[in-house]
């Protein structure tokens, strides 16, 4: 056989051969390292098969399996971060304890979805106000929607990444906080002191509010019958006298007096721990300042210590507050803070980003050692003032029946502020994930649970800004009660006391969290409450023509915070719950 008819024998075989392996390999195969690729419907029909997969059972997300389907079409989960609270009611069906909310209006007490009221709540962050007011602790609850988008490992990811969306803050998702304390005054619950001081011509005692209570629980002789108390203690009808039945009030000036107003302290009462501002980690509660017993600067009341001015403090003698805040997480983009209207007074703008970062479901994320979580969150919250009022002037006017109420009958009571919109941007927290499927007390299904905390060394530096003009009365409002009424009790003069439903507020009961805005025209009963002739309108700004190089009008007051979370416990829930 000739070479070239050798040749030609032998490539036939080789292109038989080739035919007989492409019949027996049949359609073509995906060669490895590259991905087959679905059309929009192949996806779309992945992922509703994720999604039920997950709902049934959510340990799937811990397998290899779901983690490589899902990240084949990017599924996205939605999901809910919400706060862990490992909480009990310290009083079950007993009276209001320092973290409970039985028997409180809801405007003043709004437990948070994921806390129980109690003591044990362990979400705390850290405020520092700077060298003058000092740190404050914030305790927080509440939740927040997400997305979780698992990525391709084609992409460049590693098995188990994810990032993790948060979403702008709508309906209830959102974070709250207990009240943030800002000043504070120890004549407030000082022994010896007198609520009635400045009404009285020969006043026994300082001005102050440390007998301004029904509880009785400072050697108080001024209890009448609770809930109401005395005028007058130790000075009426004698000197060292025991006091009269309530506030006299004439029809004119000179004239017999026509009846006696009941004085009650109820939700302003200075002793009462169920009501006064006090201890506690309960976020959405008014009157819960946070869990430190030693809110102010100082470190005191310890013994041996005092603050500034030689005199001591506790939680109870707050005269500046924040409302308990609702957290939102801010939507991203520019916001005006350098003539905002209802920001912080004189604050540069900021740039707000997207809120968000990444996790990884089986450990530490790739390049970032000790680290399975890294997110940062932007917030917007609005912040009401709750000011105590003490020494009021009264200038011995008295009350006249058909007169507008003065401003002595806020003495020792509560008022809050109209509102200032705050941001707290570029929040950075780093922790662990671990994935725990199982089914919450209140029957969701949670995926995992996660720990984290401010990354170290980079806390939130923010502008902070309260309101310190009155709108409107922390008690609520009877708003039919303009004036002084004109006769007393069934058997004046001088008669029993006067129905409290005659007075200008229901002090057992809470005014809601203003709306309006810092600055805005105070409510009637606030507005006609100064002296005769004048009224309380809003602040003017200041001109450069007075010799002002500000334009500022005084209602808000700024100061520079940053923010330190020290620990936040976090379920990973399934949906919108």
């Amino acid at each position: 056989m000739s070479l070239r008819r050798k040749v030609s024998h032998f490539l036939a075989l080789v292109v038989v051969a080739a035919l007989a392996v492409g019949l027996m390999a049949g359609p073509a195969m995906a060669r490895p390292g590259v991905k087959h690729k679905m059309s929009a419907k192949q996806k779309a029909h992945v992922r509703a098969q994720l999604r039920k997969q997950i709902r049934k059972n959510p340990k799937a997300i811990s397998r290899k399996s779901f983690l490589k389907k899902a990240a084949l079409v990017n599924f996205k989960l939605p999901v809910t971060l919400r706060l862990r609270g490992g909480n009990t009611n310290p009083n079950p069906g007993g009276s209001p304890g320092p973290n409970d909310c039985s028997g409180l209006a809801p405007q003043n007490c709004q437990p948070t979805p994921g806390i129980i009221p109690g003591q044990t709540n362990p979400n705390k962050a850290q405020v520092d106000l700077g060298a003058s007011l000092g740190q404050r602790e914030v305790d927080l609850g509440g939740k927040l929607a997400a997305e979780i988008t698992f990525h391709d490992s084609f992409d460049g990811g590693a098995l188990g990444n994810v990032s993790l969306d948060i979403l702008p803050g709508a309906g209830t998702n959102y974070l709250t906080s207990t009240s943030i304390p800002l000043l504070w005054n120890s004549q407030v619950t000082q022994a010896g002191t007198r609520y009635d001081s400045n009404d009285l011509y020969n006043a026994v005692g300082p001005s102050g509010c440390g007998d301004f209570s029904s509880t009785g629980a400072a050697a108080n002789s001024s209890v009448v019958s609770a809930p109401n108390i005395t005028f007058g203690r130790l000075g009426l009808p004698t000197p060292g006298g025991p006091g009269i039945m309530g506030y006299p009030y004439s029809s004119s000036p000179g004239g017999s007096t026509v009846g006696f107003l009941p004085i009650n302290p109820g939700i302003n009462d200075v002793l009462n721990n169920a009501v006064r501002p006090r201890s506690g980690t309960l976020p959405g509660n008014n009157d819960v300042i946070g869990g430190s017993t030693t809110p102010f600067p100082s470190g005191y009341p310890v013994a041996g210590a005092t603050g500034p001015g030689g005199f001591t403090a506790g939680p109870a003698d707050t005269v500046l507050r924040t409302n308990a805040l609702q957290l939102k997480v801010a939507t991203p983009g520019s916001v005006n803070q350098s003539n905002s209207p209802n920001g912080p007074q004189g604050s540069q703008d900021i740039v707000v980003g997207k809120s968000g970062g990444e996790a990884n479901l089986f450990g530490d994320i790739p390049g970032k050692p000790g680290v399975g979580i890294d997110v940062t969150v932007n917030l917007q919250t609005r912040i009401n003032s709750i000011i105590r009022v003490v020494d009021q002037d009264s200038f011995h006017t008295g009350l006249y029946t058909g007169l507008l109420w003065p401003a002595g009958v806020f003495n020792c009571q509560q008022v809050w502020t109209g509102g200032v919109n705050n941001y707290i941007p570029d929040v950075r927290l780093t922790g662990n994930l671990k994935i725990s499927p199982g089914l919450t007390s209140d029957g969701h299904l949670r995926i995992a649970k996660a720990t984290v905390q401010s990354q170290a060394g980079f806390p939130a530096r923010f502008a902070v800004a309260a309101c310190l003009f009155p709108h409107t009365t922390y008690a609520k409002q009877q708003p039919a009660n303009t004036t002084v009424p004109a006769v007393g009790g069934p058997n004046t003069p001088p008669g029993n006391l006067t129905s409290t439903s005659v007075l200008p507020v229901d002090t057992t009961d809470y005014e809601p969290v203003p709306s309006a805005n810092c600055n805005s025209t105070p409510t009637a009963l606030v507005q006609n409450s100064a002296l005769s002739g004048s009224n309380v309108g809003v602040l003017n700004a200041a001109t450069n023509a007075n010799g002002f190089d500000v334009t500022n009008d005084g209602s808000r007051v700024t100061v520079g915070a940053d923010l330190n979370v020290q620990n936040v416990s976090i379920d990973v829930l399934i949906g919108d719950v």
